[in-house]
């Protein structure tokens, strides 16, 4: 029926195990040792692993972690005959699915519990691929929606812009049309921009080789994108009018960092998308103000985006980096956060966001640096 792998410090104890579920028509493997045991998961990949607290070289927690390292969706679980309630946290920190005290009816109802085992994981997996797939399936939808939204409000303004191009209107200056031609490149440059966001949510994303970078200019470049976008850009795009520019501070501490290998463009695109949220977060807020920093720490860049805005509850920190998740309860808004999280885990880094509402926001990622 199954492949049983029994890990237990006394050899007889082991055996006897084996033995009860062979009768109960699985396979077993059996052993002492937790280097054995390790040896035996990755050749003969067990259905279920039964690791004992105690073995000969060794604890079972241990193993357990060795174990759900190797493979986190296999099925492990601990028996004991302490009955530790912090031993069981520990093992289910660790990955265990589940535990067994060794009572005085062990043996007599093992093949029953190995049963109930295999019926709860099984469950367990059916649910998280229904859930996975009814989620991929809200993620197609509201992607549509959004790439709809987005792209027929882009297409319309450009459309717009065109339409007001009148060669036939001697009355109509060239510099009028001009400004007509641009405000129509200024929507197709968002829809780019959309794409290429987009396109950087995979793995695939930037093709562009690391190569030594001035941060400083990089966050520089990305505040004047900001800005520009705010005064050039499509209305819509931004909560706040452009009349904070001239109210905020912005504050670039990176500039004492010297040139380090890095992916200019993924850089740079973390550094718009953050940038971008901090301004749209400064609306009526006295003396507005952005801060950003960084500093080496061995083959990590760590760096944080502040700003004194408006701050986020519990609510919106937990859903903040999902796709597509808004506060403004508009389809489209919030796929640059979730940029900014597949690129920093593109670059083996982490994120932390340190906020509280009316007390602005601190977001905190680290870049890992490559060695060649």
């Amino acid at each position: 029926m199954a492949l049983i792998l029994i890990v237990e410090r006394n050899k007889v104890t082991g055996e006897y195990v084996a033995a009860t579920l062979k009768k109960a028509g699985h396979e077993t493997l059996a052993t002492s040792f937790q280097t054995e045991a390790v040896a035996m998961f990755q050749e003969r990949k067990p259905d279920l692993v039964i690791v004992n607290y105690f073995m000969a070289d060794g604890d079972g927690l241990k193993l357990i972690g060795a174990l759900t390292r190797l493979a986190p969706e296999a099925l492990v679980v601990m028996t004991t005959g302490l009955g530790s309630e912090s031993l069981v946290r520990q093992a289910m920190s660790l990955g265990a699915f589940d535990y067994i005290v060794k009572g005085k009816t062990y043996f007599t109802d093992l093949p029953k519990l190995v049963d109930d085992l295999f019926l709860r994981f099984t469950a367990k997996n059916l649910k998280l691929v229904n859930e996975r797939q009814s989620s991929r399936l809200e993620a197609q939808t509201e992607l549509a929606g959004w790439l709809d939204h987005n792209f027929k409000n882009i297409l319309s303004a450009v459309a717009g812009s065109l339409n007001l191009i009148n060669s036939d209107n001697p009355d109509q200056s060239q510099e009028k049309r001009q400004e007509y031609l641009s405000d129509g490149l200024s929507s197709l440059d968002s829809a780019v921009k959309l794409l290429e966001n987009l396109s950087r949510l995979s793995d695939r994303g930037s093709s562009e080789d690391e190569r030594s970078v001035l941060v400083s200019s990089v966050v520089d470049d990305s505040w004047q994108w900001v800005k520009d976008r705010l005064i050039n850009g499509p209305k819509e795009e931004f909560s706040v009018t452009k009349e904070i520019l001239n109210e905020v501070t912005f504050i670039n501490e990176t500039r004492s960092l010297e040139p380090q290998k890095v992916v200019r463009e993924d850089l740079l695109t973390i550094f718009e998308a953050l940038l971008k949220n901090s301004l749209e977060a400064l609306g009526q807020t006295p003396e507005p103000r952005v801060v950003v920093t960084a500093h080496r720490e061995k083959e990590f860049l760590s760096f944080s985006v502040k700003d004194n805005g408006r701050g986020m509850d519990d609510r919106v920190k937990r859903h903040a980096f999902e796709p597509l998740f808004s506060t403004k309860g508009q389809v489209g808004v919030g796929i640059s956060l979730s940029t900014v999280m597949a690129l920093v885990t593109r670059h083996l880094g982490q994120i932390t966001v340190e906020s509280k509402p009316g007390q602005g926001t601190q977001i905190n990622f680290t870049y890992k640096l490559m060695f060649f």
